[in-house]
């Protein structure tokens, strides 16, 4: 079985024009200001409008994306990953700010499952042995 998330192309052509045009207008200080009714200012925040927009239609195909490459994932994780989403926060982010053995943020789904591994067993990332961990001043509830 072969999962795939397909994006509308006109969707993400919508996003290349805007994006190519809000980058023409950022090197350019001919402004046409004497025209009759020009408003440059008017023009680049309804472009940035439009590109948010398009930005929001795009974001919940990168969510069914990522879901297709974590394992397992429960209900409840979907729950609070379209909640972070919302939020304005990237799939390829965690709450806690945890990062892999390479130095790079940890994606969502990974970094909340590690980070409840981190709270219920800390000796195993912190290199303490369990019987120490009573008199280490760790917090049993959150180690972080």
């Amino acid at each position: 079985m072969t999962d795939s998330v397909a994006a509308p192309l006109s969707l993400l052509e919508d996003i290349f024009r805007l994006l190519d045009y809000l980058d023409m207008r950022s090197g350019h200080d001919d402004l046409h200001f004497f025209k009759s009714g020009y408003t440059h200012r008017f023009e680049h925040d309804n472009a940035l409008w439009e590109l948010r927009l398009k930005t929001k239609q795009l974001q919940s195909r990168i969510v069914e994306a990522y879901l297709l490459t974590v394992n397992d994932v429960t209900e409840s994780e979907k729950h609070d990953l379209r909640e972070w989403v919302a939020a304005g926060n990237s799939v390829y982010d965690n709450p806690y700010s945890l990062s892999n053995d390479s130095g790079c943020p940890m994606d969502f789904i990974n970094g909340c499952r590690t980070g409840i591994e981190m709270a219920e067993d800390p000796s195993h990332f912190m290199g303490i042995e369990p019987d120490d961990i009573g008199n280490s001043g760790w917090c049993e509830e959150h180690p972080f």
